[in-house]
């Protein structure tokens, strides 16, 4: 039994003493502690883990910035259905987050990289061609899904792109990547 299995007992309301990894129950909801988020405990016919919002970016200075600034959403699995243990995704997304400045790059450049043409080049919803920079200089993260089999999942606004949707892109732990549309994505019909 792991650490934090043995943390989500009814009768326990913190980790004894680490600070940054306080899971709690409170009114039969679970609540992992972190040093950068709250996670709440879900479990919906397709999804058994833990949301919260995240602080990707840094907190604008001004107040205006301040008011307008959207958390990043975010889903983690638990280790297995059967449980509310969280650790091994918690991990993952724990190293992504203090190392969310490369990871950012990385996440818009595997984009940026899927849409340009041979010249770098990438057409826009006008018709205009614009840089790979240019491109992700606009994206932004919305939300970022770490399952148990290895994936990391990010959902990117755009402005300029010629979709309506939002660009979803994984990353396989076999270090595949797959750039989807809302469409792809979500299996709509």
């Amino acid at each position: 039994m792991s650490l934090f299995s043995k943390l989500f007992k009814k009768d326990v309301k913190e980790n004894g003493g680490n600070k940054n990894d306080s899971p709690m129950q409170t009114q039969d909801r679970i609540r992992i502690e972190t040093h950068f988020a709250t996670f709440t405990y879900i479990n919906y016919p397709n999804e058994v883990g833990y949301e919260a919002d995240l602080n990707w970016y840094e907190m604008p200075e001004d107040e205006e910035g301040r008011l307008s600034y959207l958390s990043v959403g975010c889903y983690i699995d638990c280790n297995t259905p059967e449980t509310t243990d969280a650790s091994l995704c918690l991990d993952r997304l724990t190293s992504l987050f203090e190392d969310r400045y490369e990871t950012d790059i990385r996440v818009k450049l595997a984009v940026a990289n899927y849409y340009a043409d041979e010249n770098g080049l990438i057409k826009t919803n006008y018709g205009e061609m614009i840089s790979k920079e240019d491109l992700m200089d606009e994206l932004k993260i919305r939300f970022i899904s770490v399952t148990r089999d290895g994936k990391t999942k990010y959902s990117l606004q755009h402005i300029s792109l010629d979709t309506e949707s939002d660009i979803h892109i994984v990353f396989a732990e076999d270090g595949s990547v797959t750039v989807m549309e809302d469409k792809e994505f979500y299996n709509f019909e």
